[in-house]
């Protein structure tokens, strides 16, 4: 996260909307992104819900030692995000923007074909490498 002024390459009003509504009201919103010319489709999810699916998702690993290696691994990072979060939101009341975004069922899109990945893929980006976007409501 970053302070408004710092990181005006992500200020797209519209964007940055949606980007709250995930985060702060935990709205799930149909997205696809164009990004470096490649297009990924998905479900724009906060990072909590991001950071709690792919915890989930480590959980169902067949391999129990890697299970237990990812859920560790991923929930130390979710809890560092809401101690950085709580962190920035004490030291200044201004507002805040997201520097990435988060999608879960997310697959890439081509003239061919579509991503290898099933269901339940999570994506993370960063928001200014976005070129444009749609939505669905």
């Amino acid at each position: 996260m970053a302070k408004k002024e710092e990181n005006v390459s992500t200020d797209d009003a519209v964007l940055q909307m949606l980007l709250d509504l995930t985060d702060k009201d935990g709205m799930e919103i149909g997205l696809t992104l164009n990004v470096n010319g490649a297009v990924i489709a998905g479900t724009l999810v906060g990072p909590h819900t991001y950071y709690e699916g792919i915890i989930s998702s480590a959980d169902d690993v067949e391999n129990s030692t890697l299970s237990h290696v990812l859920h560790k691994k991923f929930t130390d990072l979710k809890e560092a995000y809401i101690s950085e979060k709580q962190k920035e939101e004490e030291k200044s009341k201004q507002d805040m923007i997201a520097t990435f975004i988060h999608l879960k069922d997310a697959v890439y899109i081509s003239a061919n074909t579509q991503s290898p990945f099933h269901s339940h893929a999570w994506w993370r980006g960063r928001i200014d490498s976005i070129d444009a976007f749609s939505f669905k409501l």
